[in-house]
């Protein structure tokens, strides 16, 4: 998967995750799909395994949608 075929919101996330030397990246709307109600709730019971095993958790809280930036540069 191209960088720059990503919204601006993972990129943001990529970016950082290499800058801060971590190897793996974990995201939600690419690692579950989102428009199925089964797999969300398979998927979304697991998030307590995903989250507490993280060394960083990057949340974008306050974007409008998936691509505006939202970590200041």
């Amino acid at each position: 998967m191209s960088l720059d075929t990503l919204p601006r919101t993972i990129r943001d996330a990529v970016i950082i995750t290499r800058k801060l030397n971590i190897q793996y990246i974990w995201v939600d709307t690419l690692c579950i799909l989102q428009d199925s109600a089964l797999e969300w709730a398979r998927e979304s019971a697991k998030m307590d395994g995903i989250y507490s095993g993280a060394t960083v958790v990057l949340a974008a809280a306050t974007s409008k949608n998936d691509d505006e930036e939202t970590f200041a540069r």
